[in-house]
């Protein structure tokens, strides 16, 4: 029972794990002044343009404080919005980002294409039949109501799940808290709990890359996080060992 027990716990730990891991990120900036992550992310906390937003210590550390997110879904309302926070990568004209199906990476709904300035938007939306469009028409239909996001640097792709690209996080994320934030060209509001930031890294971990993943960093919100389907395997299993040991326990008492 009590190494049941264990397991059940070991679960849980798997799916909180995106907490505790952390992928180095460069804390020097390739782009000139103030150009690192954690520069451009304190940037849309207080500032004298923004007086009221949250502390700029209030940030999120780029290095401890990531989500570890990597499959998605809209929540209920079935629409979420994406905004264009910054692109400093001298590919940003041929860097795009946008959604795959996770169960089909050939499937795919491009959301921006290279170059969009700071504070572009697009709303992306999804149906009862997992029916995936953009404001501006582009639709494609999913396998199922989850999907990864992705960059397209120039024909290389790189995913939100590391266990596509080899096992390279290109991608840092995180997780809103309640903080007031201003994005660019738009008004404060709150960075809550379904609004993440995504960070990417546009050159392969292991061929030439700086780390310093502010190449491409967007803001999507009304999303939540999925667990990876290994770790919710691993969480029943331990929950169905649990309760057969509970009910075997039971029975033997009688």
């Amino acid at each position: 029972m009590k190494a049941l027990k264990t397991l059940v716990a070991s679960a849980v730990l798997a799916l909180s794990a995106g907490s505790a891991f952390a992928v180095y990120v460069n804390p020097v900036g390739g782009d000139g002044p103030n150009s690192s992550l954690q520069d451009v992310i304190n940037g849309l906390y207080h500032s004298p343009t923004c007086p009221t937003c949250s502390p700029v210590g209030n940030a999120p550390n780029v290095t401890t404080d990531q989500a570890g997110a990597e499959l998605f879904q809209i929540e209920a309302s079935g629409g979420s919005i994406a905004t264009m926070i910054i692109q400093l990568a001298g590919l940003a004209s041929s860097t795009s980002f946008g959604i795959y199906d996770p169960n089909n990476t050939a499937t795919k709904l491009q959301i921006f294409a290279g170059g969009v300035a700071q504070g572009g938007q697009a709303t992306l939306s999804s149906n009862a039949s997992n029916v995936f469009t953009l404001n501006y028409g582009n639709a494609t239909q999913f396998s199922s109501a989850t999907f990864g996001y992705y960059i397209d640097v120039a024909g290389t792709y790189f995913y939100s799940q590391a266990s596509l690209n080899g096992g390279n996080q290109q991608l840092v994320d995180y997780r809103g808290d309640g903080d007031t934030i201003m994005l660019p060209d738009h008004a404060a509001g709150v960075w809550g709990p379904s609004s993440y930031i995504l960070a990417w890294e546009d050159k392969a971990l292991n061929n030439g890359s700086d780390k310093d993943y502010q190449d491409l960093v967007v803001y999507v919100e009304s999303v939540t996080k999925v667990p990876e389907p290994g770790s919710l395997a691993l969480l029943g299993l331990g929950l169905s060992g649990l309760a057969f040991a509970s009910r075997r326990k039971q029975k033997n008492t009688k």
